[in-house]
């Protein structure tokens, strides 16, 4: 039985191989050290976007909890 495996596009020539994979087998070059300077950049980007979206979203209950007190006051 063969078992289909995941392909992904080079990074650098943009031809299909094997994800995972270390090397190119069409341009050779070594993709050990692109996989994981691009996971942890992701990682930073997904970091810093989860506490912008908190700090909107904390910084909007705080106005609307504001709001409704100033205004049930009256």
């Amino acid at each position: 039985m063969v078992v289909p495996k995941l392909m992904v596009k080079c990074p650098l020539c943009r031809e299909p191989i094997v994800a995972g994979a270390t090397k190119c087998k069409h341009c050779q070059s070594d993709l050990s050290n692109l996989s994981s300077s691009k996971s942890s950049r992701f990682q930073k980007i997904n970091t810093f976007r989860f506490g912008f979206l908190t700090g909107v979203l904390f910084t909007l209950a705080l106005v609307l909890l504001t709001y409704l007190h100033c205004s049930s006051g009256n």
